[in-house]
């Protein structure tokens, strides 16, 4: 699980080493410790353990996601969380106000539901 705040940043530099041949990056956002890319086979972000000081890459092919969900946390906190499923295992990235979400939501509904 990973809890992040972000809002869309432009440096795709640090995920293109990262890429595939034929894999393009679609959307970066910028988070609280670190960034998750959004690229046309896989989202890519960092997942740090809360009780380590190591950080693992999580790689999540659209394939792989059976559904997600877009939560709102209410009017008085603007904070909203995506949760993507993946063989029964639930990642949690919180982004904070200010954050594109349709963006989000059109991108993953584009792969996911393909």
């Amino acid at each position: 699980m990973g809890i992040f705040g972000g809002t869309k940043s432009t440096n795709t530099k640090y995920f293109e080493r990262f890429l595939t041949e034929g894999e393009e990056i679609e959307a970066v956002y910028r988070l609280v410790v670190d960034e998750m890319c959004f690229t046309n086979k896989r989202i890519v972000f960092f997942d740090k353990n809360a009780f380590s000081t190591k950080k693992g890459k999580v790689s999540i092919p659209y394939r792989s996601i059976s559904h997600f969900m877009i939560e709102d946390d209410g009017i008085l906190d603007r904070d909203i969380e995506i949760k993507l499923i993946v063989h029964n295992e639930e990642f949690v990235l919180k982004f904070s106000k200010g954050c594109d979400f349709v963006e989000i939501e059109k991108l993953l509904t584009f792969y996911v539901c393909d």
